[in-house]
């Protein structure tokens, strides 16, 4: 399959089965978050790959949706898959315990895994919702800052970026 052929069934996958869902933080379409951490990967890491391209597009596709895993396959390949599985969550862990999984395996992952990871946190790190208290904005941020740390190697480009974001928003 071409890669634009690719990338627009990627789209086209993300835009139904998400369609539903709004951010936490301002309500926007779900989508827009997606596609701000794939052009994140496109013009600040430089990334022209679509499998990963379009891997960051489904990343969350199998925790927050009911596509399966044959579905997704089917629709955009082994490494597609194989990316997305890397970076979902398994929902029957408390946070708690995701996060701990998170911090854990991560090291171990490809390159690509943690530059859509890094992607996602800059993503994430401009969408705080207002509503949260400082002790649990301070305790999220000290997550992504582990996470951001061992996602480092993969783009500095994208750690500063997220370091940047960072900065504004502890600062507002």
């Amino acid at each position: 399959m071409s890669s634009h052929k690719l990338l627009i069934k990627s789209l086209e996958l993300a835009s139904k089965n998400h369609a539903q869902q709004k951010r936490k933080s301002d309500g926007s379409p779900y989508i827009n978050h997606l596609i701000e951490v794939t052009a994140l990967l496109t013009d600040i890491a430089e990334i022209d790959d679509a499998d990963e391209l379009s891997a960051a597009i489904l990343h969350d596709i199998l925790e927050d949706t009911d596509v399966t895993r044959d579905e997704l396959y089917k629709t955009c390949g082994n490494r597609v898959l194989e990316l997305v599985e890397a970076l979902s969550d398994d929902k029957f862990l408390s946070l708690e315990e995701r996060r701990k999984e998170t911090l854990r395996v991560l090291p171990n992952k490809p390159t690509a895994v943690k530059r859509i990871k890094l992607a996602d946190l800059c993503s994430n790190a401009s969408a705080i919702p207002s509503a949260w208290s400082i002790d649990r904005q301070r305790e999220y941020f000290q997550w992504l800052d582990q996470v951001a740390e061992i996602c480092k190697e993969s783009s500095l480009e994208l750690h500063n970026e997220y370091l940047r974001r960072r900065a504004v928003h502890i600062t507002e």
